[in-house]
């Protein structure tokens, strides 16, 4: 099995969090002191509540990313961040780095923060709360791109993130089962609900160089929609698709949808140009791909 064991640390994205998907966050608004923005109105958008703390050098690390998908997103979602910390450190803080933070910033009670992180891994953690008031995704901040489109134009729902969840505590208990058959299976399941889910596609890349069956590569990544996939997952899968050490597990042609999406969603981030140049380059069209590397456009732009 030793095809699959660098895929544990996948799993983490599996969240053991006692919010449930489809439950209802605690009852945070009334006793919040907001000290910055405002409470959010889950009847009129999508509410991404994250959990942090000033001192927590992870939770600082997410400001930006934060911060640019409030501004990216706008009044179609409204983040706020709590904390339970010393108000008076919060407020410090605040003061001192407040204008870093486009989104809401309330003060809560250790009480509350308890109930918020009680079984995950700990801050910083985030929830997505539609315009029910339910829970829809859970897991790292860094994460929320991952599903956030597809939650907005509602190919995704609570039913549907509850029903992977479950299927992904399947393949974990596979994982610790050393299980290939429940693995694959596994796989194949959550596929089948969520075509596009980058767990999944990761882990299939060892199943079918685990079963030496590269067909199993070919027809799922065929079948995995763009719309709705972060840019930051399609380089990632993009990358993974010409860099194989195996070349029969290597799928250029593939592989330039995924970069190309990427470029899509953010034209000018240089690691997903680079990746577009070298997939460019592994198809053989060395003067596109000259064109498209980040030091022949800096140029350019010069």
């Amino acid at each position: 099995m030793g095809a699959f064991s660098g895929l544990i640390s996948l799993l983490t994205l599996i969240s053991l969090a006692i919010i449930d998907i489809g439950d209802k966050p605690p009852a945070f608004i009334e006793g919040t002191q907001w000290i910055k923005g405002k409470a959010p109105a889950f009847e009129k958008s999508l509410t991404i509540v994250e959990l942090w703390r000033s001192s927590c050098s992870n939770c600082r690390d997410q400001i930006p990313h934060l911060t640019a998908l409030q501004k990216a997103y706008g009044d179609r979602v409204a983040i706020v961040a709590l904390n339970s910390e010393p108000i008076d450190l919060l407020n410090q803080y605040m003061k001192e780095h407040g204008d870093e933070l486009s989104y809401s910033v309330g003060h809560i009670s250790k009480e509350i923060m308890s109930r918020f992180i009680e079984g995950t891994p700990g801050v910083p953690y985030c929830y997505i709360i539609d315009k029910k008031g339910s829970v829809v995704w859970k897991g790292h901040p860094s994460s929320i791109e991952d599903v956030l489109d597809n939650i907005l134009n509602g190919s995704i729902d609570a039913e549907k993130m509850k029903k992977i969840a479950a299927l992904e505590k399947t393949l974990n208990e596979a994982f610790d089962a050393n299980n290939a058959a429940a693995i694959e299976q596994g796989v194949k399941d959550i596929l089948a609900i969520d075509p596009g889910n980058v767990l999944a596609l990761e882990t299939l890349i060892n199943v079918a160089k685990y079963k030496k069956e590269q067909g199993l590569l070919k027809e799922a990544f065929s079948k995995a929609p763009m719309s709705g996939l972060a840019a930051k997952n399609a380089d990632a899968l993009a990358t993974m698709l010409i860099l194989d050490d195996d070349p029969a597990y290597r799928y250029p042609e593939i592989a330039k949808k995924f970069a190309e999406h990427a470029l899509s969603r953010e034209p000018e981030n240089s690691e997903y140009i680079k990746t577009y140049a070298r997939v460019l380059s592994y198809l053989g069209d060395r003067d596109k791909a000259i064109k498209s590397s980040p030091g022949n456009k800096t140029r350019k732009e010069n």
